[in-house]
């Protein structure tokens, strides 16, 4: 799962999309108005990661309509594509979306094209 990837997502107040990399059990990334971070954990050709979601850019809206939240994010890789369900816990929150590889880390970027 090591790797660049692009991340569309719709959760209760509509849809978004940003960049994110998977790499040593971290997940690191974000979007025009929001970071994205925090541990994940991998088994098989699933995901599981806590992610911590904090606004950076004041003003800018977000599908949860929070400036600051957790994730519990389970995901399930097929392919270059991961489908993942994420909840704000102990709330009903909840968004859907996919992250799509686009770059593996394996090798020096500049050698690689973007998928």
């Amino acid at each position: 799962m090591k790797g660049f990837w692009t991340v569309q997502f719709t959760g209760i107040q509509g849809w978004g999309a940003g960049v994110v990399t998977l790499v040593n059990g971290q997940v690191l990334g974000g979007d025009s108005g929001f970071m994205y971070i925090g541990p994940y954990t991998e088994k098989g050709n699933t995901m599981n990661a806590k992610i911590h979601v904090k606004q950076h850019v004041a003003g800018v809206w977000n599908v949860m309509g929070q400036s600051e939240f957790e994730l519990d994010l389970d995901g399930t890789l097929n392919g270059n594509v991961i489908n993942f369900t994420a909840t704000i816990p102990r709330t009903q929150m909840k968004l859907n979306g996919t992250l799509t590889k686009r770059l593996d880390l394996t090798a020096k970027a500049s050698s690689q094209t973007l998928q």
